[in-house]
C-alpha cells in the first residue's frame, strides 16, 4: 500500500509541475487585482463595480454597462422607468439611521434607485437589509427601488437582515461574471477597458474556484480514477487528511504561537485539540493589560469559510460598553453583537492548502505577528 501511495503522490507532483510551467508560460499567475489585494475587502469590489456602472465612468462607454446590468437583473416594469442616462452612482452611501449602503444608483430624473449590498466575506449587520428597505421606502416610494444582495456564491442574507424584505440574490460566481463577459463585448474596441475586464473576470473566477486550478484538478481526478490501486491509495490519503491538518495546527503551529505571544507579552490561551473542524476553529490570546476583552482568531466558523482576527469579550455578557461603542463608531462595518472589532485576513481565507503550507514553512507565525501588532496599535489607548 505504501508503495502505491508514494507512486500516486509522485504522479500528482508531475502534474503539478506541468501546471506550474503552464502558468509561467501563459502569464497565468499575474493578475493586477490579486496583486492589489482585491480579495476580501468588499469596499474595493464595490469601487470597481461602481466605476463600471457609472455613466460618467472613466471607461468612456457612458451608460452601456449600467444598461446591461439593469437589463439582466431588473424586472421589466422597473427597467421601463429607470433611465440609465440620468443615473448617479455612489459608494458607501451614508443614511441617517441605517448605516452605509455599499452601492446606491439613483435615476436623477424619475428618482428611482438600485441598492446593491455587497458581501464578499463579511456577515450581515443587525437587520441590515430591513434598514435599507425602510430608507428606500421613505425616499423613493414603494415600487421605485430594487435591492440586490451580492455574494460570491449567491447566498441568502441572515434571517434577521432579510426577513420581510423584497430583494434579489445575485452572485459573483455566475451572475456578475456573465454580466462582465457581456461587458467585454461592448469594450471590444477599447483595449485597456477590455483587458481590465478580462483581468477582473479571471480574478473572480479564482475567488469562486473556476480558474485554471479547475483544469489541474480535472487532470488529477482522471489520474485518481485511472485504476483500482489509485482509487484505493486516494481513499487512504483522504482518510488521513483531517488528521494531517490537525497535526499541523496543533503540534506544529500552536507551540510557535505560544512563543510568539510570550515575545509580545501576551498569553496564548488556546487549547490543543481538533481545531480545524469544530464550530470554533480559532485561537484566543489574552493581553494581561486588558480587563474585558481578548484577541481572537477565527479560521472559518463552520459553513462560513472566513478567516479573521478581532477583539471579543472575555465573557459574553461582560464587556466595557464605552470601548465597545467606540470601536463600533470608528469601524461600523467591523463590529457586531459578538465581535467588538474584526478584520478579515488579507493573506489566507481558510484552512486550505496555502495556510497549511505556511504553517509547514513557518511563515504563518509571521502573518499572525503582523496582525497582532496591527490590532494592538489599533486599540492603543482604549480601556480594553
Amino acid at each position: 500500500m505504501m508503495n502505491s501511495i508514494q507512486n500516486l503522490l509522485d504522479q500528482v507532483a508531475i502534474i503539478g509541475k506541468k501546471h506550474e510551467k503552464l502558468l509561467d508560460a501563459t502569464g497565468g499567475r499575474f493578475n493586477v487585482f490579486r496583486v492589489c489585494g482585491v480579495d476580501h475587502y468588499e469596499n474595493r469590489h464595490s469601487a470597481i463595480l461602481a466605476e463600471l456602472l457609472r455613466p460618467d465612468g472613466t471607461h468612456g462607454l457612458k451608460e452601456t454597462f449600467l444598461a446591461c446590468f439593469v437589463g439582466r437583473f431588473c424586472e421589466e416594469g422597473f427597467r421601463r422607468k429607470f433611465d440609465c442616462t440620468k443615473a448617479c452612482v455612489a459608494t458607501e452611501y451614508a443614511t441617517a439611521k441605517h448605516g452605509r449602503m455599499d452601492i446606491l444608483i439613483e435615476d436623477q430624473g424619475t428618482k428611482c434607485a438600485i441598492i446593491i449590498e455587497n458581501k464578499v466575506y463579511a456577515s450581515d449587520g443587525h437587520e441590515q437589509l430591513k434598514g435599507y428597505d425602510s430608507f428606500a421606502k421613505d425616499k423613493y416610494g414603494e415600487g421605485n427601488y430594487v435591492i440586490f444582495y451580492l455574494t460570491l456564491q449567491g447566498d441568502d442574507p441572515s434571517k434577521d437582515s432579510g426577513k420581510g424584505v423584497k430583494y434579489t440574490r445575485i452572485s459573483y460566481k455566475d451572475d456578475m461574471i456573465r454580466w462582465l463577459e457581456e461587458c467585454v463585448g461592448f469594450a471590444a474596441r477599447l483595449p485597456t477597458v477590455r483587458e481590465t475586464l478580462f483581468q477582473y473576470i479571471n480574478h473572480l473566477k479564482s475567488l469562486t474556484g473556476q480558474d485554471m486550478n479547475a483544469k489541474y484538478k480535472e487532470e488529477v481526478i482522471r489520474l485518481l480514477c485511472e485504476n483500482p490501486k489509485n482509487v484505493e491509495s486516494a481513499f487512504a490519503i483522504g482518510d488521513s487528511f483531517t488528521e494531517m491538518k490537525n497535526y499541523l495546527v496543533n503540534e506544529v503551529f500552536l507551540p510557535k504561537l505560544t512563543s510568539l505571544c510570550k515575545a509580545l507579552n501576551l498569553e496564548n490561551t488556546s487549547q490543543k485539540g481538533d481545531m480545524v473542524n469544530t464550530p470554533y476553529t480559532g485561537f484566543s490570546i489574552t493581553n494581561p493589560s486588558w480587563r474585558f476583552f481578548q484577541i481572537a482568531f477565527e479560521f472559518g466558523r463552520t459553513g462560513l469559510g472566513n478567516l479573521c482576527i478581532g477583539v471579543i469579550p472575555k465573557e459574553r455578557n461582560v464587556k466595557n460598553a464605552e470601548t465597545y461603542a467606540t470601536l463600533k463608531q470608528r469601524y461600523p462595518k467591523n463590529s457586531n453583537d459578538v465581535w467588538a472589532y474584526y478584520q478579515y485576513f488579507t493573506t489566507y481565507r481558510d484552512w486550505g492548502k496555502d495556510a497549511m503550507l505556511a504553517i509547514h514553512t513557518g511563515t504563518m507565525v509571521d502573518v499572525f505577528k503582523d496582525e497582532i501588532v496591527k490590532l494592538l496599535e489599533l486599540t492603543k489607548g482604549l480601556a480594553m
